[in-house]
């Protein structure tokens, strides 16, 4: 059985839903996955001023060593101007 990782960053929710959208895909594929997300690295008073809101859905991914331990990774980021988010770098 593959197993699959499928990170993300979230400001507003968005991408955590769609995240949970695509673990369904993979698990009813037969496939193991484990959803994870990176931290914020936005300064409080940045997440505040622009209403974030705070993800709490999936717990933060352990680190880049993390990354070995699966067959397949699924990434999903919002864009800022045409480039991914900084979080996600």
């Amino acid at each position: 059985m593959a197993k699959v990782l499928v990170l993300y960053y979230s400001s507003y929710g968005h991408l955590s839903q769609m995240a949970d959208a695509v673990a369904e895909g993979a698990r009813s594929a037969g496939a193991q996955v484990d959803v994870r997300r990176v931290p914020e690295t936005a300064p409080p008073e940045v997440v505040a001023a622009a209403g974030f809101q705070a993800d709490h859905s999936h717990p933060v991914i352990e680190g880049p060593e993390a990354l070995a331990d699966y067959d397949a990774i699924m990434v999903g980021a919002p864009t800022r101007y045409g480039r991914m988010a900084s979080q996600m770098a």
